[in-house]
């Protein structure tokens, strides 16, 4: 019986994805004995088939990349793609069970452990037995059998269709060693696979976020002065692949039949709705009726669903990916401009749009994600949950808090939560001053009335343009930090 080998060394083609690499190659080498599954699932464009293919040609697997086809061209594609890895013809197959136990027996003698299939979202549409098929293949050669090690990859841009693989009562619920999903690569990667000064970096993580895909089909970071230009040749040229790009993603989830209600939906979340009732209401329909979609939308990666961190209530619901928030606020306003190559004066008219409802927003998230990624660098070492809250202040109206940190031990929501950091995120071109640290200061008070520690508690003022020489003074004495875009990316 095959003994387990040394895992591959990432090839530095592969970009970062190293704990992904080491885990999928631990996988396919451990020579346990019989069959087992992993499912690697992930939005299009991040580099999960990248990634499979060279974990292929690194172990000696064998790759099939599906296509959306009748069941009978299926099965013929998957006969033709065993040939090379097989030595030999695999002959017609009439059925998967055929088909797929073929395949496991002539790879595992021809010394081939790892077989992907790659897209199976379109493969289980056409033969959705296939499932279970693979189901009963495991329970034949899993690991009791004591049959020879052998390993099968599903992966697929599906979120929907690939998360429902392993939940309930599915046929392969807990007969899977592997679900890693694949995502966008973390602003500090993306800048540094783009190549990209500070500034463009952040342009294009707000533009397009860190899918991996985008650098292909786009080519350059804009430079310091070349935003339009660089937008003018890719997202907002109606001849370029991601002009319509909202529709190639909604394409990939088969749950998806109409598209315009979801492009409604989308639209009115890009405008600010965060609620079934704020959505329904911009989109001219009865929140109720929306919950369906609104599910779909969630469950397929295509909306983001994120709880207050401090109070029990629905959550904020905004766009995932920022590909299609640049698109509803920027070109869809102004398409028919753009499709008459008119991009210059509609650009000129979406620039103020474009700094308060993307580069803003995405401002504040990037704040966010230095909290959970990067706080220890500023000495914040007990960084539990990190998000947003809302804070009741007669006062004022009550606060919209940017940032929330609690403790490692704290729980999310709980009546005593002890807070390590606020934070208050800012894109104005004004700098910040001192009023910002006494607004947080105010925050914390009423966080105390409240009954949450704020003992250890710290605050950080995060500007895009800086801060005047008062905020600068008082950060010498206060528990302030004062990060700009430059800190943000440890430039």
């Amino acid at each position: 019986m095959p003994s387990a080998t040394v895992p591959p060394v990432k090839p530095a083609v592969v970009f970062d994805r190293v704990h992904e690499w080491d885990d999928l190659a631990a996988f396919t080498t451990d020579g346990a004995p019989g069959l087992r599954i992993g499912i690697v699932r992930g939005r299009r464009r991040h580099g999960k088939s990248f990634l499979l293919e060279h974990l292929c040609r690194a172990v000696g697997g064998a790759y099939v990349l599906a296509l959306q086809e009748s069941r009978f061209m299926a099965l013929n594609h998957f006969s033709v793609a065993l040939r090379e890895p097989l030595g030999f013809p695999a002959g017609r197959f009439s059925d998967w069970v055929s088909a797929l136990d073929t395949a496991v027996e002539g790879l595992t003698r021809a010394g081939v452990r790892l077989l992907v299939l790659d897209e199976f979202p379109y493969l289980a549409a056409s033969s959705p037995e296939l499932p279970s098929v693979l189901q009963a293949l495991y329970d034949r050669r899993g690991p009791a059998s004591g049959s020879p090690p052998f390993r099968i990859i599903l992966c697929g841009s599906a979120i929907s269709a690939m998360s429902t693989l392993l939940s309930g009562n599915q046929a392969l619920r807990g007969r899977a060693v592997i679900d890693m999903r694949i995502g966008p690569f973390s602003y500090r990667d993306a800048a540094a696979y783009w190549g990209a000064d500070t500034e463009s970096a952040f342009l294009v993580d707000a533009v397009l976020g860190g899918a991996a895909g985008y650098k292909d089909i786009v080519g350059a970071p804009p430079g310091r002065d070349g935003l339009f230009r660089w937008l003018s040749r890719s997202v907002l040229n109606p001849s370029h692949a991601l002009f319509a790009e909202p529709d190639y993603l909604l394409a990939e989830d088969p749950k998806i039949g109409d598209r315009s209600i979801y492009h409604t939906i989308w639209e009115a979340v890009a405008n600010g709705a965060t609620t079934p009732t704020q959505i329904g209401s911009l989109a001219g329909m009865d929140a109720k009726s929306l919950t369906y979609h609104l599910t779909v939308m969630r469950d397929g990666g295509f909306l983001r669903h994120d709880q207050d961190l401090m109070l029990q209530r629905r959550p904020v619901i905004t766009v995932a990916d920022p590909v299609v928030r640049f698109h509803n606020l920027v070109v869809k306003p102004n398409l028919l401009d753009f499709e008459m190559r008119n991009a210059e004066p509609a650009w000129a008219r979406s620039r103020a749009t474009f700094s308060s409802k993307v580069e803003g927003p995405h401002f504040e998230e990037l704040a966010r994600e230095w909290t959970r990624r990067h706080a220890p660098e500023a000495g914040l070492d007990d960084i539990g949950h990190v998000g947003t809250t809302e804070v009741a202040c007669r006062a004022h109206r009550g606060h919209e808090v940017d940032v929330i940190a609690l403790s490692r031990g704290s729980l999310a929501r709980s009546k005593n939560a002890t807070i390590t950091l606020l934070g208050e995120a800012k894109h104005t071109t004004r700098p910040r001053g001192t009023a910002d640290l006494q607004r947080l200061e105010h925050i914390a008070a009423l966080l105390a009335e409240r009954g949450h520690d704020v003992s250890g508690t710290q605050y950080a003022i995060f500007s895009r343009f800086g801060f005047n020489r008062e905020l600068a003074a008082a950060a010498t004495s206060a528990p302030v930090h004062l990060l700009s875009l430059a800190e943000l990316y440890g430039t």
